[in-house]
């Protein structure tokens, strides 16, 4: 992105910013990471994430619960981003699911109408009580299909 902006950066500059911004994707709620966690025991759970590719590369290795995920997919590595069709698709195709079995989970209300208009449930996040309260009405109106995936 800095490339793209009308202003001149040195090389330290850029590194600094790049550490800085991995760094505000380390920092997670440990109580939101165990109920991710926790929803694996109950769903097929999916993480799909505008994480740039050289970011997931430093922070993979320092999270360990995105290894927790059914399937995590970073928009650098898979080339497309939210709320492009072909990154939900992504996420179905690995799922092996189709659209209506997933709720779709993410802060941006945009990211959240793409996914309806791929035929999936959407919920936008505001906090994990109320996000849980969905879910827990969600999943067992799913149970009858056998298939309930979270993304």
């Amino acid at each position: 992105m800095l490339p793209q902006l009308p202003l001149s950066v040195g090389g330290d500059t850029t590194e600094e910013l790049r550490i800085t911004d991995i760094d505000s994707w380390s920092r997670l709620d440990d109580r939101t990471v165990a109920y991710v966690q926790y929803l694996r025991d109950v769903a097929q759970v999916a993480l799909l994430s505008d994480l740039p590719s050289d970011h997931a590369e430093a922070f993979l290795p320092a999270q360990p619960w995105p290894h927790n995920p059914n399937h995590v997919a970073f928009s650098g590595k898979i080339k497309v981003a939210k709320p492009t069709p072909a990154a939900l698709h992504h996420c179905v195709v690995a799922m092996r699911a189709s659209p209506t079995d997933f709720l779709f989970v993410d802060d941006r209300e945009e990211n959240i109408r793409a996914a309806q208009a791929t035929a999936m449930n959407g919920h936008v996040f505001s906090d994990r009580d109320e996000l849980t309260a969905v879910i827990d009405t969600w999943l067992p109106a799913r149970r009858p299909t056998g298939k309930w995936h979270l993304t």
